[in-house]
């Protein structure tokens, strides 16, 4: 005998935010979420999963209201040293809402399932989710101009949220991904990290350079450029916090 049609509807919840949570990265590109008093973290794309040439990310599904931003690193060049303007404290305001509609899919909605509580769990979560939902679209709605958002996404942020909740669950990441600060990310992570965090993001990203090194014919133009980069990062003004 397979799974119950409750079962099932509790593993598509699950799958549904994973799914959603998902995001695809270019190999240029890194994610930043704050940490705490440690700083930020600092996040790429897996080398070994990814969809038509992008890899796959996957944040920490227990931290739902964390922001998620994501900035780009030239792999050539180091750009210009400009100080990107990352704001988690602009989107604490959702982070109720967000785990008061996780504690309605996760906790009330399965205690009505399996549980002698019944309907009272099942109609109580159901208002927990959709009065935070509505919650968190109106706060949304009213803070679109600093979030960067157009009437236009936010139409298809609540369209997707009203039609399958747990799609609401990654809000603060649907916003935080779409602001796209504009700083390099080495100098990002070199700037709001602290020494041991950066000594293994600069790893991570030089890494990645030597990928790149790799598959490029040694000497040429792009070669070149790409060891200038990876000369910079190691040994250079970038080795070091500033």
């Amino acid at each position: 005998m397979g799974p119950s049609a409750e079962a099932l509807l509790v593993l598509a919840i699950l799958g549904l935010y994973l799914y959603d949570a998902t995001t695809l990265l270019c190999c240029n590109e890194a994610v930043f979420s704050p940490a705490g008093r440690r700083g930020w973290d600092v996040g790429f794309g897996s080398r070994h999963m990814g969809i038509r040439g992008k890899e796959l990310f996957i944040p920490n599904p227990l931290l739902l209201h964390r922001p998620t931003f994501r900035l780009v690193w030239s792999l050539e060049d180091a750009g210009e040293a400009r100080a990107a303007d990352l704001q988690p404290a602009s989107l604490l305001p959702l982070a109720p809402a967000l785990w008061g509609m996780a504690v309605g899919m996760l906790v009330l909605l399965p205690l009505g399932f399996f549980t002698a509580l019944g309907e009272r769990a099942l109609l109580s979560g159901l208002l927990l989710i959709y009065v935070n939902l509505v919650l968190a679209l109106t706060w949304t709605w009213l803070n679109r101009s600093p979030l960067q958002l157009s009437p236009w996404r936010f139409a298809a942020l609540a369209f997707e949220s009203l039609v399958c909740p747990p799609f609401a669950l990654n809000l603060v990441r649907h916003l935080s991904l779409q602001m796209q600060p504009k700083e390099d990310a080495i100098h990002a992570a070199r700037r709001l990290q602290g020494p041991e965090d950066w000594s293994l993001t600069r790893d991570r990203f030089r890494q990645r350079l030597d990928d790149e090194i790799d598959l490029e014919e040694v000497n040429s133009a792009r070669w070149t450029r790409l060891i200038a980069r990876r000369n910079r990062l190691t040994g250079g003004r970038e080795a070091c916090q500033e």
